[in-house]
Order: structure tokens, then C-alpha cells, then sequence
């Protein structure tokens, strides 16, 4: 049963009353009042509290009504509460098990965190969540959208981070983008204009398949390596970090009444 009913002492004659969930044991425990001393409990389910703060990731802020889901193994949500003015969420969890807390709030990409309840009732874990802002001035920022060699097809990976820019457009209804796609200067000048405007143009079909409208969209374009953040051009040699930081596809924010 674990600890307070174990000890590293004599316990026996354990007792319970399935009706009332009252029992009894005896032990001589080196805390009792004599040699073999009776203790009684009331049984009551093993819980633990899981707390922690929501902050923006970039500003590390706390982040007030976002949303803390508590999942167990099977995906099932097993509680969902909201993080009060400080950022601050509380959520009862089962002793001995594994969950995730995922935490969520428009314009802000989830931050999903792995926990294991021990056996100790009453223990506190503490497990902060950092949500990273998708909006940066008149922007849709996510993480890099990678295309197989020669090809642009939306892959699995990039549908993730595609579904990014469909929860901010879905939470802003009137917001229009345009998108652009950029590759590196490495292969023919040409050859890049025409693979980087294939992915941009598959991109906006992805967004359309989730349920984007055409009017939202006004534009996506490719621009090969027309437009490279550094100095990474034709013949100048590059790592592979330089090189990435010119493979990019950008979502601009044209305009949002909201």
C-alpha cells in the first residue's frame, strides 16, 4: 500500500470496513505510543496537484484564460481548466500515472509537456508552460516548412506547422495573407523561382483544404532567391545554417479588422 500504512517497521493486522472505508493496522512504528500501537485511516482515492504558470515564450509574461488540458495515456481529456490573471493553473491528477498538459491560447503556438504522477498523496508538481506568439507585427511566424529534394508536396511535418496558420486565421475571420516562398542561391537561378512559386502555390492549396476561403489569400508567390536575408548569393561559400536562413516561406498579415 505504500507509505503511510508501510513503514520499515512491524505493520499487521490490517483491517478495512468496505461499507464505511474506515479501517485499522497495528504496528510498532518508532512514532506509537507503545510497543504495538493501533492506527486508524479513512481510505480515500491517491491524488496529487500539478500547477504551474502560463507565460509567452518570448516575452515570458503570464498569459491570463489560457487554456491547461490535463490527457491521459489513451489521448482522453481528463480535465481542462483555465490559467487565472497571474498566469497561474491548478489541476487534481490520479496518483501513478502519465499524463500530458497541453497548453493553449489563440495566436499563441501550444506547448505540450510529459508528466508521471508518483505514489504519495497529496504531492505538488509544478510543470510551467511557455506558449510562443504566432503573430509578430504583420506576420504569421511558425517553424521552418521543409520540402523533400526537387519536390513540393506538403509533408506530413509541414501540415503540423501549417495548422498553426489555420488556427490564427481561423480565430481572426477577416484577416487576409499573402504568402512567399524563398529558397537559397544554391542551384540555377531560374529552376529556384519557378520550385519556390510551385510550394508557395501547394501551401496555399493546403490552406484552402482546411477550410481557408480563396478571398483570404490574395497571393502566393515564389521568389527562388531573389530576396536572401544575408549575404549567402551565388558563389560565396555558406554553411548549411546560412544557407537555411534563406529557405523560408513567410505569411504576411495584409489586414485584420479585428
Amino acid at each position: 500500500m505504500g507509505a503511510p500504512y508501510n513503514s520499515g517497521f512491524d505493520d499487521f493486522a490490517y483491517f478495512i470496513d468496505s461499507d464505511t472505508q474506515k479501517g485499522y493496522f497495528s504496528s510498532n512504528r518508532a512514532d506509537g505510543k507503545g510497543g504495538d500501537d493501533i492506527y486508524g485511516f479513512t481510505a480515500q482515492p491517491c491524488k496529487q496537484i500539478i500547477t504551474g504558470t502560463v507565460r509567452d515564450g518570448k516575452l515570458l509574461t503570464p498569459i491570463a484564460m489560457a487554456t491547461v488540458q490535463l490527457i491521459d495515456e489513451s489521448g482522453k481529456i481528463v480535465t481542462e481548466v483555465m490559467s487565472d490573471e497571474n498566469g497561474v493553473y491548478e489541476i487534481e491528477a490520479d496518483c501513478s500515472q502519465k499524463y500530458k498538459i497541453l497548453g493553449i491560447k489563440a495566436d499563441y503556438k501550444d506547448d505540450l509537456k510529459d508528466i508521471a504522477t508518483t505514489d504519495i498523496t497529496g504531492f505538488e508538481h509544478t510543470v510551467d508552460l511557455n506558449l510562443i506568439p504566432l503573430i509578430n507585427d504583420n506576420e504569421i511566424v511558425i517553424n521552418p516548412i521543409f520540402f523533400d529534394f526537387d519536390k513540393w508536396g506538403i509533408r506530413a511535418d509541414a501540415a503540423y506547422e501549417l495548422e498553426n496558420i489555420v488556427s490564427v486565421m481561423r480565430a481572426h475571420p477577416n484577416m487576409v495573407i499573402k504568402i512567399e516562398s524563398h529558397t537559397d542561391s544554391r542551384g540555377g537561378d531560374n529552376y529556384n523561382l519557378k520550385l519556390s512559386d510551385r510550394r508557395a502555390k501547394s501551401t496555399q492549396e493546403y490552406l484552402y483544404s482546411r477550410g481557408i476561403s480563396k478571398e483570404r489569400i490574395e497571393s502566393a508567390i515564389g521568389y527562388g532567391e531573389t530576396q536572401l536575408v544575408n549575404d549567402c548569393s551565388n558563389g560565396v561559400k555558406c554553411s548549411k545554417e546560412k544557407h537555411q536562413e534563406n529557405r523560408r516561406s513567410k505569411f504576411i498579415i495584409l489586414n485584420d479588422t479585428n
